[in-house]
């Protein structure tokens, strides 16, 4: 089973810039502003990210991704299962003092900068977390072609023993949501959500109140 953005003019691509933009819009982990800025990036190494689409010149990528935006709202209207309950793992899993970076960095070396980031913002604020878990852009990109997600985890101290209630603690999170999580137990291992199936609809966040089950203005 597909999710809805394959309906779209523009289905989910690794290979066409169109299509890669409706893959990051369908995993729910991408900001439209900030699509514009990462895909004007590509245009201008447009043959090294797609050798076999016709090219896109930088200055048109605002309009490419309205356009896109366009097509993909026009097929994707509602919260799937699957996305109301990942996202409402996330919350939970926030109160329990385990940190999602969901979709916000290419390599697991800025996942890592920006969790701890997060971690000093919320002890300044008198906070604590007991771990992290993360899923970097690549891993999005599987969830929405092939139904597979996968969350590496940790902690944010040299405590090696507390690893494995953090993984624990989110399958079981994961589960009681209504999917499908396992860990197999082994420390480099990830957390694997499959099957999975994300329609996420784009939300205006100045025109939405988010009650936990939104979309794309989701943060943690």
């Amino acid at each position: 089973m597909t999710g809805a953005a394959f309906s779209s003019k523009y289905p989910p691509s690794e290979t066409t810039f169109r299509g890669a933009i409706t893959m990051r819009l369908a995993s729910g982990g991408a900001d439209v502003e900030e699509l514009v800025d990462e895909f004007t990036e590509f245009a201008q190494n447009f043959a090294e990210f797609f050798p076999e689409d016709a090219p896109v010149a930088p200055a048109d990528v605002p309009a490419v991704v309205d356009e896109v935006v366009d097509a993909y709202n026009e097929v994707v209207t509602e919260l799937s299962p699957d996305a109301a309950a990942l996202m409402a793992s996330l919350d939970e899993l926030f109160e329990a003092g385990i940190l999602f970076s969901y979709g916000d960095a290419f390599e697991a070396s800025d996942a890592m900068e920006d969790l701890e980031d997060a971690l000093a913002q919320i002890e300044a604020g008198g906070g604590r977390l007991r771990g992290y878990l993360y899923s970097l852009i690549g891993d999005l990109d599987e969830m929405v072609l092939h139904g597979r997600l996968e969350i590496a985890f940790g902690t944010f101290d040299a405590d090696s023993a507390a690893v494995p209630a953090v993984a624990a603690e989110a399958v079981r999170t994961l589960t009681k949501n209504g999917l499908k999580a396992s860990w197999s137990g082994e420390a480099d291992a990830p957390i694997v959500v499959e099957p999975i199936v994300v329609d996420t609809p784009l939300v205006d966040a100045e025109d939405h109140e988010c009650d936990g089950s939104c979309g794309h203005d989701h943060e943690h």
